[in-house]
């Protein structure tokens, strides 16, 4: 797979993407990283990419121009140019504004063959970019950065991880709170007593078919303390469900 990401702070990314487990599979080439600076596709003396609001208000406005030459360059079509938008490269906008990054969207990408992320900034780019070009607007969060940089390291971590050998065990990312709509269970290690307090008799037990019936109610329960909302979109048995309202009468689920 290919990243590239459409950034005015090329540092940002030299050390952050080259840590732990994404650092060695770079160093293993299973997958690329290509920082493109916005800048470089400016036309003026100063290269300049930003101007005020029509409209008048604070802040500035990432301008269509860089952009939309910028995309060009890396070989993506206009709308109106007729193309079919490729299922296997994808554009994105980090902004306030898109729809919520999260595990589902995560695993979709990682189909993919490319990923561009553009870093949106300062009141966002200008609109018309998105009249222009596919372009999915993703936020990672309800809160709002001074920059799409660490969103961009955020969604490329999320995705680069379900790459085919990214991970020593791939088995660990099946397991992942999200993964199917639910939280991870909690999970220990050595030494099996600390402090008085000990693992859970199941997971020491040598009984795989115990051990996950253990996580998997552990699991619920810890939505349930911390994400409920979750629960509604969650594949539940009928046995699961009536446990979750002995647990929480409260809950509305079905």
């Amino acid at each position: 797979m290919k990243f590239e990401v459409v950034t005015l702070f090329e540092d940002y990314f030299s050390l952050s993407l080259r840590q732990s487990l994404l650092g060695k599979a770079l160093e293993k080439k299973l997958f690329e990283i290509n920082i493109i600076n916005p800048r470089d596709f400016a036309t003026d003396r100063h290269h300049t990419v930003d101007d005020t609001p029509f409209g008048g208000g604070g802040g500035m406005v990432l301008k269509i121009e860089p952009f939309d030459r910028c995309l060009q360059a890396l070989g993506y079509s206009r709308r109106s140019s007729g193309a079919s938008a490729a299922d296997r490269e994808r554009i994105i906008l980090t902004s306030a504004a898109g729809i919520r990054f999260d595990q589902q969207v995560a695993v979709r990408y990682s189909l993919c063959d490319r990923l561009t992320i553009i870093c949106g900034h300062y009141l966002g780019v200008d609109e018309r970019l998105l009249a222009l070009y596919d372009v999915d607007e993703v936020s990672i969060g309800d809160f709002v950065l001074t920059g799409g940089e660490p969103a961009a390291v955020v969604i490329i971590d999320a995705v680069a991880r379900l790459i085919p050998k990214v991970l020593g065990n791939f088995e660990s990312a099946l397991g992942d709170s999200y993964m199917d709509r639910i939280l991870g269970a909690p999970c220990y290690t050595k030494p099996a007593v600390y402090e008085g307090l000990e693992v859970p008799p199941a997971l020491v037990s040598g009984n795989h078919k115990e051990i996950e019936k253990h996580r998997r109610s552990e699991a619920i329960k810890k939505c349930l303390k911390n994400r409920p909302d979750l629960l509604k979109m969650a594949e539940l048995t009928e046995e699961e469900i009536k446990r979750i309202k002995q647990l929480d009468p409260t809950i509305d689920i079905d």
